[in-house]
């Protein structure tokens, strides 16, 4: 603001509260230099010095003017008001079918997990299934293998028995042998009588 600027608002400050108008009452009210207030109350204030005549009554022209002007303020807020009402009730509107369209999703989700599960419980079920099977082969896996250890351990033994009686049917075998060679062998020594 220029200093003119800031001395006529200050002017018209200090007529409007009915104060006196000095050049110093100016100038604290302005904040600007003695000087440059008293040049310019020198130019225009001296115009102003005159009487002033009273104002004139605007009360009704003012009230019919203040009245159009609260009936154009009314309708225009609520103009506004409609447009605020309208703009909240379209976006409530969106997040509704929004929040409809996200409960669809999550039902279908859920119907697919809960599909999901359940072919799950049967892959489960199938697999215990399978599981107690191959208990069942294990456990007579392992009794014919503990039958065909133990069968394994008699026909070794029976080897070794059978081994055992071989060996000692040929020593006896091979006694009687010598003895009948022995036996024959003294048969012919011996002289005739």
């Amino acid at each position: 603001m220029s200093t003119t600027e800031k001395i006529a608002r200050a002017y018209g400050v200090l007529i409007a509260r009915g104060d006196k108008i000095t050049v110093r009452s100016v100038q604290r009210e302005a904040g600007v230099r003695i000087g440059d207030v008293a040049a310019w109350m020198r130019e225009h204030a001296a115009a102003a010095t005159g009487s002033v005549p009273e104002a004139p009554d605007f009360s009704e022209a003012m009230s019919a003017m203040v009245a159009s002007v609260w009936a154009a303020a009314w309708k225009r807020a609520a103009e506004q008001a409609d447009e605020a009402t309208a703009a909240a009730l379209g976006a409530a509107r969106a997040g509704e079918a929004d929040a409809l369209a996200a409960a669809e999703r999550a039902t279908s989700e859920k119907d697919e997990a809960v599909a999901a599960r359940d072919r799950a419980a049967v892959e489960v079920e199938g697999l215990r299934g399978e599981l107690e099977q191959l208990r069942g082969e294990l456990d007579a896996a392992r009794r014919d293998t503990r039958d065909a250890r133990a069968a394994a351990v008699e026909a070794d033994r029976a080897r070794v028995r059978a081994e055992a009686t071989s060996d000692t049917l040929r020593e006896v075998l091979e006694s009687l042998r010598d003895e009948r060679r022995n036996g024959d062998s003294g048969a012919k020594s011996l002289p005739e009588s």
